[in-house]
């Protein structure tokens, strides 16, 4: 009985020793017979057969004698490989490993797809929270860039397209593990092979950006309004616009950007901070300042009713008026400077507007650009001295920013008879521009002021006295136009070839002055109808600056 006891005692061990030599590794449920690897030979190749595609894409497989993993260009394919016996083969995608589970031994077939040159090598996992995963994906691809990622959570074969790496995973649920499924597809629309990793969420989320609400749109800002939900308090939010050195933060949830610049897209990158330091993932939207209004626009909203703000709507119903339908400025200093130049600051690019008359702005040169002959002979506009000096020699002062600002006007340049002791401004208008008016005009950029231009500048109190009559100082006073010298208009005497209107110094308009003699002269010319207001209030301290 003890011999037998001890034969069936060695037995049982000489079949744990060879149980043990044949299968290597054993678990609770299979043996892993072979494993195939990079970097290590499989343990008993006998066992295992290897195929390798003979192209991608062909479907046709050449058996191989090697004993380790393939070098880059191949992918398992779990379809095809298989056992003969019903071992199961396991692919383990972050381990680059294939192991044979069996029980006995099997003859298994290992198959591996030709791959396009697309190949996940890596996957870090990072900033785990209760709610949140990211994933920062290493892929190589030797055809092209990599365009899209795909991702599915748990088994799901319902993958979620990304094209943003790091991939950034939300809503999940907390204290919870996640096996993720990767692969990636470059720009030939290649994929690679599928790579997989697990995960597990913490017991704290992150705070969570639901919307960002923009308001307040000017030409020079926005405002920013975050809406966000944290299970901690919110201490910080975050405001950053991309690629411009422009951020803030504030312990509210909104921020005003300003002295943005005129109808430009801004990029904008928001996150918050919570209570315990932690931060929310980034949300991005593009917010575009406003286009701007234009000037002529910007004006005519400065009028509520006639005379507020220094302007009057000059209609049929207005008496006296030039009933053009046109707004103008009137009265001793209303706020109607322009800055046109670069430098604000600088006196010589202060002006002054005259109106709005249809969509175009008119505006007038502040102070003198000197003095200077209408003409050395005659009175014929088109011909004259005068013109060229405006349109050639002040016209190239300016650069070519601030001449293209400037349109090209048909000025009315028929000139009119002599003032009477009825030329109020409403008459000369019409002589001048209006219903009476010569039809002889002159396209042109640059010209002078019209002799009703200057009557209309007065109080409307005054358009009833007459222009060519002794101006006493309270109607000077009260015209914000007059400067104290004598300067000339752009109106001829009709009745002369050798006369031209001009403004006085004493401020009443005279007209028989000889072309050939010296006045002052300031520049007045229309902006193009597409100039848009940018800021300012109009004073001479703050003129309007536009663009």
């Amino acid at each position: 009985m003890r011999k037998r006891i001890l034969l069936v005692s060695f037995m049982l061990l000489t079949l744990i020793l060879v149980t043990v030599v044949i299968f290597n590794n054993k678990d609770n449920s299979n043996n892993i017979i072979s494993n195939i690897t990079k970097e290590e030979p499989v343990i008993n190749s006998n066992m295992i057969t290897m195929m390798y595609e003979s192209e991608a894409g062909s479907g046709e497989y050449i058996e191989t004698k090697d004993n380790t993993w393939p070098e880059s260009g191949y992918i398992f394919n779990e379809t095809l490989s298989g056992c003969e016996r019903g071992g199961e083969l396991e692919y383990n995608s972050q381990n680059n490993t294939v192991n044979l589970l069996s029980s006995s031994s099997d003859q298994c077939y290992v198959y591996f797809d030709k791959y396009d040159g697309v190949w996940i090598d890596n996957v870090s996992i990072t900033n785990v929270t209760g709610s949140s995963v990211t994933l920062d994906v290493s892929v190589t691809s030797e055809n092209g860039s990599i365009s899209k990622y795909y991702y599915a959570l748990n088994d799901s074969e319902e993958y979620v397209e990304s094209t943003a790496n790091p991939i950034i995973i939300n809503d999940l649920n907390k204290l919870t593990e996640y096996k993720i499924k990767i692969y990636a597809v470059d720009s030939t629309n290649a994929k690679s092979n599928i790579y997989e990793v697990s995960v597990s969420t913490t017991d704290e989320s992150k705070p969570v950006i639901n919307r960002v609400e923009v308001s307040n749109v000017t030409i020079r800002g926005f405002t920013l309004t975050i809406n966000a939900t944290s299970e901690k308090e919110i201490s910080k939010y975050y405001f950053i616009i991309d690629s411009v050195n422009i951020a803030g933060v504030n312990s509210e949830n909104y921020y005003i950007f300003d002295n943005l610049e005129i109808g430009i897209d801004y990029d904008i990158i928001i996150y918050v901070k919570d209570c315990n330091g932690v931060l929310s993932n980034e949300y991005k939207l593009t917010v575009s300042t406003d286009d701007g209004i234009l000037l002529a626009d910007y004006i005519k909203g400065l009028y509520t009713s006639q005379g507020s703000n220094g302007l009057y709507y000059h209609t049929s119903s207005l008496a006296n008026s030039a009933a053009d339908n046109s707004y103008r400025y009137a009265g001793a200093n209303p706020n109607n400077y322009v800055c046109f130049g670069d430098d604000c600051s600088d006196e010589d690019n202060l002006y002054r507007i005259i109106g709005v008359f249809g969509s175009e702005v008119k505006l007038i040169k502040s102070t003198s650009y000197g003095s200077y002959v209408w003409d050395s002979s005659n009175n014929t506009w088109s011909s004259n001295d005068i013109r060229n000096t405006l349109n050639i020699t002040f016209l190239n002062t300016l650069n070519s920013t601030w001449q293209n600002k400037i349109a090209i006007h048909a000025f009315k340049v028929g000139g009119m008879s002599v003032l009477n002791g009825t030329s109020t401004p409403k008459v000369v208008y019409n002589y001048e521009v209006g219903s009476n008016s010569n039809s002889t005009t002159d396209s042109m950029k640059i010209g002078l002021m019209y002799v009703s231009d200057y009557g209309f500048a007065a109080s409307n109190s005054y358009w009833t006295s007459t222009l060519g009559n002794n101006h006493s100082s309270s109607i000077t006073s009260n015209n914000w136009m007059y400067l104290g010298s004598t300067e000339w208009t752009i109106s001829r005497e009709l009745d002369s070839s050798n006369n031209a209107f001009d403004l006085y110094r004493t401020g009443y308009v005279y007209y028989l002055y000889r072309v050939s003699n010296r006045n002052s002269v300031r520049p007045v010319f229309y902006l193009t109808s597409s100039t848009q207001y940018v800021s300012g209030l109009g004073t001479q301290s703050d003129p309007i600056r536009i663009k």
